[in-house]
């Protein structure tokens, strides 16, 4: 009897596998997927091999660049992390993963950076989730995001993870994502793949700096 329920719940579990895969294929997720990763890839090649070019040509590179990071003190620097990931995003978070190397244990800094990019993006999707009761704002918010509103209605947290994980605006997303009351369960797991983002940038750009 437990045979035969494990066979058909592998047999439920293929099925469904096949009807999201079809689903996604038929609203274009695997394009935009391929698309925007292969955009970034080459972004990121170059914009690492236009660095390494910057440091041949300009001895002491390297330190010019700590001397200048040492300039900015600790709690100013959260504060401005904080809000541009609460509030559309407005500061590329690639910026302050540089700026981590200033600390002792960077990694460490890194850790607490994805933490208070996670809870901005919970913020965000809160804020969100408030507006959906302003009519007026509500309604700006829906023309200005439209793209992500379609998008997400579509596509779901595969928005989400992408957004988290790549250079796409994370805060409006997770707005979106409280405005069209996304199943927080899913959202607050969905968004820890932020913390994937900020390693893989900060294994790349600790190499460069």
């Amino acid at each position: 009897m437990s045979k035969a329920v494990d066979l058909r719940r592998k047999k439920n579990l293929k099925e469904k596998v096949n009807l999201y895969h079809f689903y996604y294929k038929k609203k274009g997720v695997y394009s935009f997927l391929i698309k925007n990763s292969i955009k970034i890839i080459l972004g990121l090649g170059i914009l690492v091999g236009l660095l390494y070019y910057i440091k041949s040509l300009i001895p002491n590179f390297d330190n010019s660049i700590d001397v200048f990071i040492e300039q900015f003190e600790t709690l100013p620097v959260l504060l401005i992390f904080v809000a541009s990931e609460t509030f559309f995003g407005l500061v590329p978070p690639d910026i302050f993963i540089v700026w981590a190397q200033k600390f002792d244990l960077p990694y460490l800094m890194v850790f607490f950076l994805g933490c208070l990019s996670y809870l901005g993006g919970v913020f965000s999707y809160f804020i969100g989730n408030g507006i959906g009761k302003l009519p007026k704002v509500d309604k700006w918010l829906k023309k200005k995001f439209v793209e992500h509103f379609d998008k997400i209605r579509k596509w779901g947290g595969v928005l989400i993870i992408f957004a988290a994980l790549f250079p796409l605006p994370f805060s409006p997303i997770c707005m979106v994502a409280g405005m069209v009351r996304f199943p927080l369960p899913a959202f607050f797991t969905l968004a820890l793949f932020r913390f994937a983002r900020f390693f893989g940038y900060a294994l790349v750009l600790f190499h460069v700096f």
